[in-house]
């Protein structure tokens, strides 16, 4: 049963924004509590500015109405537009719970990541009919990863991810237990390479930010790569944007490539997409719709992403998912 939502919520308390409240000494927050002093160090900032520094170079001749569908895994999904791994205080944000976010993505064919989860609440998703990817913690237990590996597999997950990137707490240590999953800790080339043998499941190694990390995945026998800085929890991050092509260069084909991270309309999603990704991934631009109209809200939303993603498309000469060209677009260099 989900806990009642807290009396002193707010988007902004929780999930920052220029009204949201100040910090003990004084400061504001800016896009995620885990703001520096600097807003040079805020990676949300920093993604941001680096999807606005390409721009599209229209391409008008032989257009035509793009075709957003695009087939993963054996399945044909309407768009390329993903559900991110909105969690944690999600659950909280409507009284059906995350059950509303699986029944948006549902209604608009696409799959949706789902953290930070149990059991019990998995089951409750894949109920739902939606094709639901849960994000396992890096628990220092593998027989407890592999366990949680093995109940998505049985209950009907379409693939089963992990956050590589959430092993090292802000204080430098490994994180400690909770109530919830027990301890964290970096994982080895070796230990991914074990889940995704244990498993008949896609892999989906979460956080990848460099070529290191996307070779080790690939080597590792992964299915796909999301590139993620985790909301800006890493201070300073690179841009997912700005490693993409050099990731693809070097891993190619052997990965799917996914990108998350502050996507905010269809125009960014053709970014990432017409770099090299294969997918994005889209979350915190779900969360009010989410809130206020439920699985309803999150269909709408997704439609508008694909519908602006389409019109790029369609004034690039991009008929469909298969052929987007990196040309097309142009570094500011002024």
């Amino acid at each position: 049963m989900q806990e009642p939502r807290p009396a002193d919520y707010s988007e902004d308390r929780y999930f920052g924004g220029p009204d949201s409240p100040r910090r003990a000494d004084g400061l504001q927050f800016g896009y995620t509590p885990y703001s520096l002093k600097s807003e040079n160090d805020d990676s949300n900032k920093i993604t941001r500015a680096c999807y606005d520094s390409y721009m599209i170079e229209y391409r008008y001749l032989d257009s035509q109405v793009a075709d957003t569908h695009a087939s993963l895994w054996g399945k044909m999904f309407d768009t390329p537009i993903m559900v991110g791994g909105l969690s944690a205080i999600a659950p909280l944000l409507h009284k059906n719970g995350m059950t509303e976010i699986a029944k948006g993505a549902l209604a608009m064919n696409t799959p949706a990541l789902f953290g930070y989860i149990s059991n019990q609440e998995v089951d409750e998703l894949v109920a739902t009919g939606a094709q639901c990817i849960r994000i396992v913690k890096m628990q220092r237990d593998n027989e407890t990863v592999l366990s949680e590996i093995r109940h998505d597999e049985e209950c009907g997950c379409f693939a089963v991810a992990m956050d590589i990137d959430h092993g090292i707490a802000p204080d430098g240590t490994f994180y400690h237990p909770t109530p919830d999953y027990g301890q964290l800790c970096p994982k080895t080339t070796e230990e991914i390479a074990m889940y995704v043998k244990s498993t008949k499941l896609p892999f989906i190694a979460k956080g990848v930010l460099s070529v290191q990390d996307a070779v080790k995945c690939a080597d590792a026998g992964v299915a796909a790569i999301l590139l993620s800085h985790h909301k800006g929890e890493i201070p300073d991050a690179v841009p997912p944007l700005y490693v993409l092509p050099e990731i693809k260069r070097a891993v190619g084909d052997r990965v799917k490539i996914f990108v998350d991270c502050g996507i905010t309309s269809g125009i960014d999603a053709y970014k990432a997409l017409a770099l090299g990704a294969d997918r994005v991934c889209v979350a915190r631009n779900l969360v009010k719709p989410y809130m206020t109209e439920g699985a309803v809200g999150v269909e709408r939303r997704l439609r508008e992403l694909t519908a602006e993603l389409s019109c790029v498309m369609a004034r690039t000469c991009t008929p469909d998912t298969d052929h987007f060209d990196p040309t097309t677009l142009r570094k500011k260099d002024w």
